[in-house]
């Protein structure tokens, strides 16, 4: 019986001191983007955090003004004394007879 001889092909080999190396150096250049990433991305978030709150502050100051200025036209309230619907001496029928009376336009 002959038995196959298989030829033994010998493949350039990384050591395993070597692939260690290069796992490291890896894992740290990962680890360094890593935190330039959360590093940009805490900057973008604080930019535009400040940017809505210079926003909100303008808004403000401008319902202030707004304010200020509606109260310049605004006119005072009439003293009308004790004025009510319940001090007037009118039946609840007068109110039914207004709403009769008015044109309500109908479906």
């Amino acid at each position: 019986m002959k038995t196959a001889h298989k030829e033994v092909v010998k493949r350039p080999g990384v050591s395993k001191k070597e692939f260690e190396r290069a796992y490291v150096e890896l894992s740290d250049r990962l680890r360094i983007i890593d935190q330039r990433l959360s590093t940009k991305a805490d900057d973008i978030v604080l930019t535009m955090t400040l940017a809505h709150r210079n926003e909100i502050d303008e808004l403000q100051t401008e319902v202030i003004k707004l304010r200020e200025e509606l109260n310049k036209v605004k006119p005072k309230p009439i003293d009308t004394g004790q004025f009510s619907f319940k001090s007037q001496k009118r039946s609840p029928s007068v109110f039914r007879n207004l709403f009769k009376r008015m044109q309500i336009a109908r479906k």
